[in-house]
């Protein structure tokens, strides 16, 4: 029985070596203060080493009084508390990223995008939130893009007795539809991300400012409202004027927000809005203010049947201005709009697999108000359909198929297969 002891004593002395040397690495990548933490931690180990050394001995001596003596010491040292220290203990990480192949008439494969999550955790009140992305795998020749797509603090006012109530002061995602905000591989079907929230929503969109949050948890009811940075565009495309925070002009604030009803357990009904004041105002010309209203519908299950509907509409006060630096109603800017609907039943399989399949059909046109000239409407009627693999729920394979017939002259109708990989941590 002592010669076990022996072991598992042996053992421990080990593990608190490991510990220790993986300590003194540590070193080399923390603060002053955080480094003299660390040499507490490492004296205490090193009592604890002492104590077991000691127990060995007393084993070795059979002395039951010497065991006892030195197991009180070892439960001494282990139960003396300590601080939590480093940043490490309260900083996350996660991510995710896709991988698509498109059988058009390109046939080409692309590393679409990886995207790297960091956060903090400063106290129970205050975090911070940051995004990084790479798309296309490489930044060259114009090519590709290397971005930070958030980034910003996130207080809950609960410290100054407001339940309930979040704030975000930063950089941060625009509440648009149904994937501007969540928009990871895995949670979506299709290798692409939906083109009418794309277009309507600007997907991803992001701005930087204040916004708030507050949850009714009794009646389900969430509501968001942000002020913040705007669309920068005077000929009043909408996609085109993300300026992404990159040295953004601030003269003009714009603003937005959201109200969600989870009406019942998996659904989600959502009303969403956006006011941009002036969308050219780092440019020479009249101001073109917009208008966003949208709904939508999300109805999610793990199994079984799912939907999702959603209808956005822009409207711009484009001025009736002939000239350089403003176009937006000669383009039909002044109205755009977009709806789909989607349609989804889903399997679970062995473990944490499972398989889906869905069908989408959705309308866009970004020119869809006042034309001149040889400008023309581009409605777009898009049908996909479909397949998802989720080999776990955090990693997917996906297929569909896309066909597009378009209006606006001189675009061709497409159709073509895609295959895509998606993962998040």
């Amino acid at each position: 029985m002592n010669s076990i002891y022996k072991k598992d004593v042996e053992a421990d002395v080990n593990v608190l070596l490991k510990t220790i040397f993986f300590s003194v690495i540590f070193i080399f990548s923390v603060s002053a203060n955080e480094i003299e933490d660390l040499k507490k931690i490492i004296n205490e180990q090193k009592l604890v080493i002492d104590s077991l050394l000691q127990r060995m001995e007393a084993v070795e001596k059979k002395s039951e009084e010497a065991v006892e003596m030195a197991d009180a010491a070892v439960t001494a040292v282990e139960e003396n508390e300590i601080d939590e220290i480093g940043w490490w203990k309260k900083t996350s990480l996660g991510g995710y990223g896709e991988i698509h192949y498109e059988g058009h008439e390109t046939d080409k494969i692309d590393f679409h995008r990886y995207v790297l999550f960091v956060g903090h955790e400063f106290n129970e009140h205050l975090s911070f939130y940051s995004e990084f992305e790479i798309e296309h795998s490489l930044v060259k020749d114009n090519h590709g893009e290397l971005e930070m797509e958030q980034g910003y603090l996130e207080h809950d006012w609960a410290q100054f007795g407001l339940k309930n109530t979040r704030a975000k002061y930063g950089m941060f995602l625009i509440p648009c539809g149904i994937l501007n905000e969540i928009h990871e591989p895995p949670t979506f079907y299709g290798v692409e991300r939906n083109e009418v929230e794309k277009e309507v929503c600007a997907n991803t969109w992001w701005e930087g400012g204040v916004q708030l949050t507050h949850t009714l948890p009794d009646d389900g009811i969430q509501i968001i409202a942000g002020i913040h940075s705007s669309l920068t565009h005077s000929e009043g495309d909408i996609r085109s004027g993300r300026d992404k925070l990159q040295e953004q002009s601030a003269k003009v604030w714009s603003y937005s927000g959201k109200v969600k009803y989870t009406a019942i357990n998996n659904l989600d009904v959502g009303m969403f809005w956006s006011y941009q004041p002036d969308m050219g105002d780092d440019q020479v010309g009249p101001e073109v203010s917009g208008t966003l209203l949208g709904v939508y519908a999300d109805y999610k299950q793990k199994e079984g049947l799912s939907y999702r509907v959603f209808w956005g509409e822009w409207n711009l006060d484009c001025p009736a201005y002939v000239g350089s630096g403003n176009t937006c109603i000669q383009k039909g800017f002044d109205q755009q709009y977009g709806y789909y609907g989607e349609a989804s039943y889903r399997w679970n399989l062995a473990g944490d697999s499972s398989i889906g399949t869905f069908v989408r059909y959705g309308v866009r046109d970004d020119n869809a108000g006042t034309l001149s000239g040889s400008n023309v409407h581009n409605k777009t009627k898009q049908w996909d359909t479909g397949i998802n693999y989720w080999i776990t729920d955090a990693a997917v394979l996906k297929l569909d198929f896309e066909e597009q017939t378009k209006d606006k002259a001189n675009q061709r109708d497409s159709r073509g297969l895609n295959l895509g990989v998606g993962y998040q941590f």
